[in-house]
């Protein structure tokens, strides 16, 4: 089990999720421990970019960075990830499934190729890469939760609970 709570900033984000590759390293697949850091973040960054509430205010002026909960569980059916914050709420359109930007093949002129999207990928990325996604917002908190699917067993070679 991992739990943290830090501030949306991409330096924070970062740490904590070298800590959650360090923490579940040996409980899963590399395979499933790759898509479980990158969906958590896409979602952490997500949070970072466009969750900061310009109206509330630190008393020096600066924005107030949202504060993210993070818990996330190994079972036998997958990793369980649960991620709160005080931002502002999450678009209905984020959940409505997405396909990828661009499908078509590459462009050959190099004007062209400018124009391709560089975002629009990371609603896409999360709902390929977790199941059972769900959010809901209570009072000034967001909550979502997903899970990144294991069919292995759990492994031998996990840290003990309470270790590391």
């Amino acid at each position: 089990m991992f739990h943290r709570i830090f501030r949306a900033d991409p330096t924070t984000v970062r740490a904590a999720l070298l800590f959650l590759r360090e923490r579940f390293d040996g409980s899963a697949g590399d395979e499933v421990i790759a898509k479980l850091e990158l969906a958590l973040a896409e979602v952490l960054n997500n949070i970072c970019e466009h969750g900061t509430r310009y109206e509330a205010l630190r008393l020096d002026g600066r924005a107030h960075a949202p504060l993210i909960h993070l818990c996330v569980a190994r079972h036998v059916g997958g990793i369980a990830c649960a991620v709160t914050d005080d931002g502002r709420p999450l678009p209905a359109s984020c959940l409505a499934a997405h396909g990828l930007p661009w499908t078509a093949p590459p462009p050959r002129d190099a004007e062209a190729i400018l124009l391709l999207p560089e975002g629009g990928f990371g609603w896409f990325l999360i709902q390929d890469l977790t199941a059972s996604l769900s959010y809901f917002r209570e009072g000034r908190r967001n909550f979502l939760a997903f899970i990144v699917p294991v069919t292995e067993p759990l492994l031998q070679n996990a840290p003990a609970a309470g270790t590391t």
